[in-house]
């Protein structure tokens, strides 16, 4: 859930391209969000809130997945505002499929 959407906040299809970043995370190390901690669900939404806590991002160590890692980081910004469009995202996952 994105932040501003914990908060209470007003909220509109940018908490969907943050939810979209977490998936996205999700499918490419193979880990649920949040499993590298020991919180619960409310410690968990209370520092996502924050802006505090985002699941761990995969490994690179050979800088192949710089990209979509960006990518990922950019939809999770704290400020909905600075999250891109979903043209965007899409744009950025065929040009990053064109180079696989």
């Amino acid at each position: 859930m994105a932040p501003e959407v914990i908060r209470c906040e007003p909220y509109n299809e940018k908490c969907d391209v943050y939810s979209f970043g977490i998936i996205l995370n999700e499918l490419i190390t193979g880990d649920h969000p949040y499993i590298e901690t020991k919180y619960g669900p409310t410690k968990i939404a209370v520092e996502v809130g924050e802006g505090t806590l985002r699941p761990a991002l995969p490994e690179d160590d050979n800088g192949q997945q710089k990209e979509l890692i960006d990518l990922i980081r950019l939809l999770w910004d704290g400020d909905a505002s600075a999250r891109p469009p979903f043209s965007f995202v899409t744009s950025a996952l065929r040009d990053l499929l064109k180079k696989f």
